[in-house]
């Protein structure tokens, strides 16, 4: 550990070497997270990395939380330090474990429930990692239609092969109890819903190529399948606690676990027992949270998601008070 170091410099190049092993969302955590670091080790003349030792982050943890950011965010910022922390290990340019002296603070009750709603950055990771390594596969196909469209589980099992109109961008959501696939709300849930051309261009590439083309066992012909019929429930829901595993998508664990033997990494039957990963209610509501935040009319998500708006305030807006007031006042610049 001989080496001339400055923190700047460290920071430079492992941002260079994470640049296109992780999204550009993650990238962009890192950066941000990092970038206080440097600006920390300015203020107290720490000129080269191998001078940090385990009081310099005892003090950033208090500078970053004197700062008045939340504890989750807090949590996650120094999670992205003990990573670059790890990295500098590698490179010899601090001692063995000191990454292991930063301490992460522990989350009260309200603050994890906070955490039940992905955030959008985690969306955008999962949908990269898609785009770069599993492109229009059904997992894929089923992941972005649910995001985009708000879909609750039920419906998107019940879309038939027809339901899709290409030629239009169109989902047709219809409720046919008697062949198995009936929607939470009976008829009432039946609609017609519009979806953006990157939504349709996966739909086509997954219909073309990996679909399977099968049938249930009422004969019709499902959109998403598998080698035996309809996708079920238990699934799809697999699936979702699959890819919400951080590990799967950026190649951390924020829990400080050891990837190659934790069992919710190693096993996809025991992705649920990851803290991080989450089924796909979670998901519908941080789709809803970001159409409400693009400015979308509670009355027209309240259709797309086929939820009433009363519900949907009280269940389904996760917008903080500010991302709310904010919207209230674009609205009131416009009359």
């Amino acid at each position: 550990m001989d080496f001339d170091i400055s923190p700047e410099q460290a920071v430079e190049d492992f941002l260079a070497e994470r640049e296109g092993e992780v999204s550009k969302a993650s990238h962009r955590n890192y950066k941000y997270a990092l970038e206080e670091l440097v600006r920390f080790c300015e203020k107290n003349g720490i000129e080269q990395i191998s001078d940090l030792h385990g009081y310099h982050l005892k003090k950033y943890k208090l500078h970053r939380r004197g700062q008045g950011i939340k504890e989750v965010t807090l949590k996650n910022n120094l999670s992205t330090l003990r990573v670059f922390l790890r990295w500098c290990e590698q490179a010899e340019l601090v001692d063995k474990d000191f990454a292991e002296l930063v301490q992460l603070p522990d989350l009260d009750h309200g603050e994890r429930v906070s955490e039940t709603i992905l955030s959008l950055d985690r969306i955008e990771d999962i949908l990269d990692y898609y785009y770069k390594y599993e492109y229009a596969t059904r997992d894929h196909a089923i992941f972005q239609v649910m995001w985009h469209t708000c879909f609750r589980m039920g419906t998107a099992v019940a879309l038939d092969l027809d339901d899709y109109v290409s030629s239009r961008n169109q989902l047709k959501v219809r409720h046919r109890p008697e062949s198995g696939t009936p929607l939470k709300n009976g008829k009432e849930a039946e609609r017609v819903v519009n979806i953006g051309d990157q939504v349709a261009e996966v739909l086509d590439d997954y219909i073309e190529v990996p679909r399977q083309s099968v049938t249930d066992d009422y004969g019709r012909e499902p959109l998403f399948t598998t080698s035996y019929g309809r996708i079920t429930l238990t699934t799809l829901r697999k699936n979702f606690y699959a890819i919400t595993r951080p590990c799967k998508v950026i190649g951390s664990c924020p829990h400080d676990r050891d990837i190659e033997e934790c069992d919710a990494a190693i096993r996809k039957k025991d992705a649920s027992k990851c803290p991080s990963s989450r089924s796909p209610h979670p998901v519908r509501r941080a789709a809803i949270t970001y159409h409400l935040n693009r400015d979308w009319p509670g009355e027209k998500i309240s259709e797309r998601a086929n939820v009433s708006v009363d519900v949907l305030d009280e269940h389904y807006d996760s917008r903080s008070e500010g991302e709310r007031a904010k919207t209230r006042k674009q609205y009131l610049d416009n009359l």
